[in-house]
């Protein structure tokens, strides 16, 4: 719960006063961090920390402390910093190398992750928390058989946890195992009834069993927990979608939109139906509306692009492909189609400029026989004259 900062506010001066007048005693920083952590003020926190580090470098707790937050802010390699010092002082925490071993994670470094994961192992074998979060290292790395047998060891040591179950059917579903994945969901469901998250997955497990009914049950379960949650209303309709139910999937993809107008998936999803059904301009409608949500996403400009030349409109998809190339060089599809674009883009201008040169040389031609026209009208004309001039004269 969050705090008020006036609740804490004689509390917190007396403190930052007694650090202005005495700041070797370290107790007062931790004290003052720990009432901005409650108030959720976590870049205070994290500078109190800091500066009790300058004073005494080799504090553990705040090292924690400030490693910790610079997780939260995503400073990851600060975070590892500060973790690794804290474990130099205290080599025995099992908190510390499960913190580190969550810091490597993050950065998909396997290896660093794995050998902090054995340490905090070999300090605490029956940590839960600690099978879970190897078992979403393994599962991060695709190796989905070892994540489910961790998420197996930490739901033999807490099976409580609604999240390991959920986690387990992740796992479960990303190897298509869609039947056992839904027995695990509801294992999830049946601890935490309203878990949003849970009811989701269930419902896109019928969907991919083709069990649509059941999809829609599990749907409709999820709009009574949270109705404006904008990820149930996107899977129905992909579910929708699945069914070959178009109309509805177009309606769901719509209600999404209304739900949440600044998530650009729903429009893209949206779009993609559009275009199936020849329908370019709303299509081109919906990609735009996406990249003006994310325009730093290669993948909107590609569709953007594709609609474009879907209308005939060479100029404006060889622009839009541009942006595509620009945001995401890699990818080497874009630069392939763009050239083919490119090429018929040239091919037609060039066919355009030699129509229109043959056309030029048609004039002259004409003009040469008008001038010869006029120079046998002029010529009968002088004869005439000359005629009418003998004529006169006789």
């Amino acid at each position: 719960m969050k705090i008020n900062n006036n609740d804490n506010k004689d509390i917190k001066d007396t403190l930052i006063d007694g650090i202005t007048k005495n700041p070797a005693d370290e107790s007062n920083y931790i004290e003052l961090g720990k009432i901005y952590i409650a108030e959720q003020n976590f870049q205070d926190a994290l500078g109190v920390y800091e500066a009790l580090l300058k004073v005494n470098p080799i504090n553990s707790q705040a090292l924690i402390n400030a490693g910790s937050l610079h997780f939260y802010f995503k400073n990851i390699n600060k975070s590892i910093d500060y973790y690794s010092r804290a474990a130099e002082i205290e080599s025995k925490s099992f908190s510390i190398y499960m913190n580190l071993g969550n810091a490597y994670a993050e950065l998909g470094e396997f290896q660093p992750a794995m050998k902090n994961y054995t340490k905090a192992l070999e300090l605490e074998k029956n940590s839960p928390i600690l099978f879970n979060a190897i078992g979403l290292l393994y599962q991060d790395n695709k190796d989905y058989l070892s994540a489910i047998v961790n998420y197996d060891k930490a739901i033999s040591l807490d099976d409580k946890d609604a999240e390991t179950y959920i986690n387990k059917a992740s796992a479960q579903m990303s190897m298509h195992m869609y039947k056992e994945a839904v027995k695990s969901l509801k294992k999830a469901a049946a601890i935490e009834p309203e878990n949003v998250k849970a009811l989701i997955c269930i419902a896109n497990c019928y969907a991919s069993l083709r069990e649509f009914d059941n999809a829609d049950k599990y749907f409709e379960k999820c709009y009574k927990v949270d109705p404006k949650c904008y990820q149930v209303y996107v899977c129905h309709a992909i579910a929708y979608s699945d069914a070959n139910r178009i109309d509805m999937a177009i309606s769901k993809y719509k209600e999404a939109v209304e739900v949440n107008p600044n998530m650009p998936n729903a429009y893209i999803l949206l779009g993609n139906i559009y275009n199936d059904r020849a329908m370019f301009a709303d299509a081109l409608e919906c990609y735009q509306r996406a990249s003006q949500i994310n325009p730093e996403d290669a993948k909107t400009y590609t569709f953007i692009g594709n609609t474009y030349f879907m209308l005939d409109d060479l100029s404006n998809a060889i622009y839009t492909y541009r942006k595509a190339i620009a945001h995401n060089p890699a990818a080497p599809e874009n630069k392939l189609v763009y050239l083919e674009i490119l090429q018929e883009y040239i091919k037609r201008k060039e066919e355009k400029s030699s129509v229109a040169e043959k056309k030029k040389a048609v004039k002259p031609a004409k003009s040469a026989k008008t001038s010869k026209t006029a120079k046998t009208a002029k010529s009968t004309k002088s004869a005439k004259a000359a005629k009418s001039s003998k004529t006169t004269k006789a």
